[in-house]
């Protein structure tokens, strides 16, 4: 249920109520009630309790009821039932005296040669094996139960393949992500297995001695190490009979949704030969506990313990795989990177542990429970008879293997990489303030422009660099030190100025470094810093190795770079961590009060954090002959030499200090917009897609056209002469704007939008959202930030989906943006012209600013957005949300002030309800409609505080006709603004036809979070 978006029914049905306390409802509590409120047995909680708390008493009144004290016969029912009709009722009649099986004859015994050879004990495996494998497949938990999960998971995943409401294609690399979890990954649906693999291996290893032939397995001339061998296969087998339904579920799904491209290589790679590896090393390790502990529900416990102490390692703070039995880094899938080098340290990891399972199950042998001798004193001497020279050479080379595994595994985790903690790492972020924080506000140049030589290595996974940075002193005062901050991971070569400059500091650990200029810097003068950089990997780290380059695609930023002066993204944030690290407490972003103590936010930012302004970037990069380098600006020229592809780009007007470079086996396709009324320059549209994913190039393209057109009409003209959109590799879903580039991830290219009129095309809003974008200017990095950001951009890109697809199709989008997920409401916050949280950024300022188009026409708002971004583009300094509520307050008529001091000034929430809606035709034939209504209106503070506010404003009161399949409502009859106040009123209207809903602001155009009050259904009176 927590994975079809039903978390309040998924909180109901959670045994241990973790769900309730991760919830929205405590996550959304304020920082004050964090503090000071406890979490009471109430509300969902306490159904949560009541609902187990029946289940708890219900179960132990079923086994009172049904338990009982006799020991029950093994034999079938149906063989007690013939011996109770042959015996008159008695089925367990005793022999006849005079029978012939009571008496006695001599008989001839063959004679049998025994053998105790490999062979026998290879057959003895198997047998064991099939024998256990049958005992749990036709056991009530076994092959059934697991054939039930899997028409469940039939049932269920195709409601996982939606995004933003939109329909996703089960391609099989995607398909697999809902059919494969790490044992270390507890938040999934497949912790059952796990937990199966627990139940399992108790039933296999008690099987005998519950049925009370332990005594007789026993003596039975089987090797202890056949035994658990035997028993281990029949569990894997089990193991790959659940891959191979889980491969089925896959397959159905796809044909369920008509998806017929079925990749039976990667189902079998991923399932059979990454997921049931892991899966067999924690079976071994089930029966190692189970065959050394002698009591069955105690076995279960220290099983069930063991799983927890690995999948909540990193809360327990072990954090290095080599300590967790059974983890590695996780291996990744994508179609434009295949697996890349992520299988290599999972495989060194999986053998390492692998050689751990075989010397505990050689323990687990030596220590198996044979008999009725349980005592650890005898069962310590038992285990010094069975450790004969064959099991000592296995024990010894089992532990060679750890060692010699390990030790490689070691070696690149810690010698050849830097392995570190997360408590260092976060000390390392508090020694980097504490050492450099005092230069935070020192004089530094800015980079004008960079220029850079780039030689990729697919094949190699390397990047070489030579390059440098334009440096200008834009400052009054001389300068005369320079900081620079330098990337970790890459190995930074020789830094040289074009003037002497000493090196006074050089800390390599924490990235800075510091050079003094023998000459300062003069107001208005400019220098060159020249510098090389070597991206090599070496080895893996614990974390696996880097996804930046591979040999199918590369894809990395900037942020490689050295960067001018001190960093305070490397800072630490949390007030927690700093109080633990010494440090004192500090606002995560500057006041609007204060924002000149800020730096800017990069990408359609003037400035960044490192004192950069709007810069010129050229870049010459190299990479495979097969593929094709991306960076930013226009493609200059392009030629081969030594049978690699060079491009050479160059930045046709000014960017922020924000861009991407790429490199795969692109398809592109190219294409020439000009303007529909024939002013403005033309502009050349370009798509960098994988080959095998064009589905949806048609919307990105149309997308593209469209937002170009309404956005050069209603913001200004489109600064530069060409946009590029690149995909990059990933299985993610977004998309990131820099300057005339607009990058997504592979997983976009699975949305499926259909062509029913009644769909939404949300890859078309996306692309229109990311476009927007390029519309943005210079806002400093401050409180109400995103609201000149993302806001806006959801703003333009609602008015680009009206003029495309219509008002229904915006609606459409509207309600999606209504929904609580995936970005649940908060309540208690500051007004958006301060707040920095992800609902105030993508839900309510898009939401508030389409309020005030609706109220006052779209075409005041946009003249605002408009002037602002003149501001912008003059020079002066970046503006802050401030700026924008100034503009919007020129174009707002004195009627309508009191909406945006509500929508952006203070946390406004209106609360409207149609208690009741009724209607009679009238003798001239039209209906006669009357509403009864209740409207409040309140502001809510950072601690959840309410405070009502008057209310006497306009607002939409809304009639409609019955409406069609897909449609929220039917035609309108009536919508027109009333005046409204606060408290229970009744409003009279005519319309010319039968009514069916009616209500109050019907489109939610002011913020109502009970959003299925607003309309009621229409009585009609006779």
């Amino acid at each position: 249920m927590y994975y079809l978006g039903r978390r309040d029914v998924a909180a109901l049905l959670d045994v241990f109520g973790h769900l309730y306390m991760t919830s929205d409802v405590v996550l959304g509590w304020s920082p004050i009630e964090k503090g000071t409120r406890l979490i009471e047995l109430e509300g969902g909680l306490l159904q949560s309790r009541l609902v187990w708390l029946g289940v708890a008493l219900a179960a132990l009144a079923f086994t009172y009821t049904r338990f009982g004290f006799e020991h029950l016969a093994a034999s079938a029912w149906w063989s007690r039932l013939a011996r109770f009709g042959k015996h008159g009722g008695d089925a367990h009649a005793p022999t006849p005296s005079g029978s012939d099986i009571a008496s006695t004859a001599p008989i001839s015994v063959p004679d049998v040669r025994q053998a105790f050879g490999f062979a026998s004990c290879a057959r003895q495996t198997l047998a064991i094996a099939w024998d256990s494998f049958r005992s749990i497949a036709k056991s009530r938990g076994g092959l059934v139960v697991l054939a039930g999960i899997a028409a469940i998971a039939v049932i269920v995943l195709p409601q996982n393949f939606e995004n933003m409401g939109t329909p996703l294609l089960p391609r099989t690399e995607y398909v697999l992500t809902f059919l494969t979890a790490s044992v270390t990954q507890p938040f999934t649906q497949w912790v059952i297995t796990p937990l199966f693999i627990v139940l399992y291996a108790g039933e296999l290893v008690w099987r005998e001695r519950e049925a009370g032939l332990g005594e007789i397995t026993g003596a039975a001339p089987v090797p202890d190490w056949v035994r658990f061998l035997g028993k281990f296969l029949g569990l894997s087998l089990i193991l790959a009979v659940w891959m191979a339904l889980l491969m089925a579920v896959g397959m159905a799904v796809q044909v369920r949704m008509g998806y017929y491209k079925f990749e039976i290589g990667l189902y079998l790679k991923v399932l059979f030969g990454l997921q049931l590896p892991e899966y067999l090393l924690f079976a071994v390790l089930a029966l190692v506990v189970q065959g050394t502990v002698n009591q069955k529900y105690l076995g279960h416990l220290l099983a069930l313990l063991a799983y927890v102490v690995i999948a909540f390692a990193p809360w327990l703070g072990i954090d290095h795989d080599l300590l967790v039995y059974g983890s590695a880094p996780r291996w990744t899938y994508s179609d434009m990177r295949g697996f890349g080098a992520s299988l290599g340290p999972w495989t060194w990891f999986m053998l390492y542990w692998g050689a751990w399972a075989l010397l505990l199950a050689v323990v687990a042998t030596v220590l198996w429970m044979r008999g009725l001798e349980g005592s650890p004193r005898v069962r310590l001497q038992l285990a010094r008879l069975r450790l004969t020279r064959p099991t000592a050479v296995a024990a010894a080379t089992a532990a060679g293997l750890v060692l010699a595994l390990g030790g490689f595994v070691f070696y690149n985790t810690n010698v050849l990489n830097e392995y570190v903690t997360p408590f260092e790492r976060a000390e390392r972020q508090a020694e980097y303030e504490r050492r450099f924080g005092r230069y935070a506000n020192v004089p530094q140049p800015r980079i004008a422009g960079t220029r850079l030589h780039m030689e990729i290595h697919p094949r190699r996974r390397e990047v070489e660099v030579r390059g440098s940075h334009h440096l200008v002193n834009r400052t009054p005062v001389p300068i005369d030190t320079i900081h620079l901050a330098t990337a970790p991971g890459v190995q930074t070569g020789a830094i040289a100025f074009d003037r002497p400059a000493t090196r006074v500091v050089a800390d390599q650990e924490l990235g800075h470094a510091t050079y003094a200029l023998r000459q300062p810097l003069q107001p208005g003068e400019s220098l060159r810093l020249s510098f090389a950089i070597h991206l090599k990997p070496s080895g893996f780290r614990n974390s696996g190795v880097g996804r930046s380059v591979t040999a199918a695609s590369s894809f990395f930023t900037h942020d490689f770079l050295p960067q001018i002066g001190y960093d305070p993204r490397r800072e630490l944030f949390k007030p927690s961590e700093r109080r633990a690290h010494g440090l004192s407490p500090r606002r995560l972003f500057p006041s609007l009060a204060e924002v000149k103590a800020g730096g800017d936010v990069t990408g359609e930012a003037g400035e960044d954090f490192t004192g950069s302004e709007r810069i010129a970037v050229e870049t010459v990069i190299g990479t495979d002959g097969d593929q094709t380098a991306v960076a930013p600006g226009l493609l200059r020229r392009t030629w081969i030499r030594g049978g690699r592809r060079y491009f050479h780009y160059a930045t046709d007007s000014p960017i922020g200090n924000e861009y991407r470079f790429f490199s795969a086996r692109y398809a592109v396709h190219e294409e020439r917009w000009t303007p529909r009324s024939g002013s403005g320059q033309a502009v050349t549209i370009q798509v960098y897609h994988h080959p095998r994913h064009a589905a949806n190039l048609g919307r990105i393209l149309r997308s593209v056209r469209a937002s170009l057109e309404h956005n050069s009409r209603e913001f200004g003209p489109y600064p530069h002469s060409f946009i590029r959109l690149v995909e990059n590799p990933g299985s993610g879903m977004g998309a990131h704007a820099d300057a005339a580039t607009v990058d997504y991830t592979e997983g976009f290219s699975r949305y499926n939008p259909a062509d029913d009129p009644t769909g939404l095309d949300m890859p078309f809003a996306v692309i229109a959202h990311e476009m927007a974008h390029q519309w943005g200017g210079a806002y400093a990095l401050a409180e109400g930030a995103p609201l000149l950001s993302e806001s806006f951009a959801w703003y333009a890109a609602m008015g680009v989906v009206e003029e495309t697809y219509g008002r229904a199709h915006l609606e459409r989008l509207r309600r999606f943006f209504r929904q609580p997920s995936p970005i649940p409401p908060i309540r208690q916050s500051v007004p958006l012209l301060r707040a920095m949280d992800p609902y105030a950024a993508y839900r309510k300022g898009p939401a508030a600013f389409f309020a005030l188009r609706e109220y006052m026409g779209a075409e005041r708002v946009n003249v605002a957005f408009r002037r602002l971004r003149e501001k912008q583009r003059a020079g002066a300094q970046a503006v802050t949300s401030l700026d924008l509520y100034r503009e919007l307050q020129a174009v707002t008529p004195d009627s309508l002030r009191y909406l945006l001091h509500d929508l952006l000034a203070a946390n406004t929430f209106w609360q409207l309800k149609t208690e009741r809606a009724s209607a009679q035709q009238t003798a001239a034939g039209a209906w006669q409609v009357t509403l009864r209504l209740r409207a409040r209106k309140v502001t809510v503070d950072p601690a959840g505080v309410e405070t009502e506010v008057p209310m006497n404003e306009w607002v939409p009161i809304g009639v409609f006709a019955p409406s069609g399949p897909g449609r929220e409502y039917g035609g309108t009859l009536y919508l027109r603004p009333h005046r409204i106040r606060t408290g229970q009123q009744t409003i009279v209207v005519t319309v010319p036809r039968k009514p069916a809903d009616a209500g109050i602001d019907p489109y939610l155009l002011l913020i109502d979070l009970e959003r299925f009050d607003n309309v009621e259904e229409v009585e009609i009176e006779e």
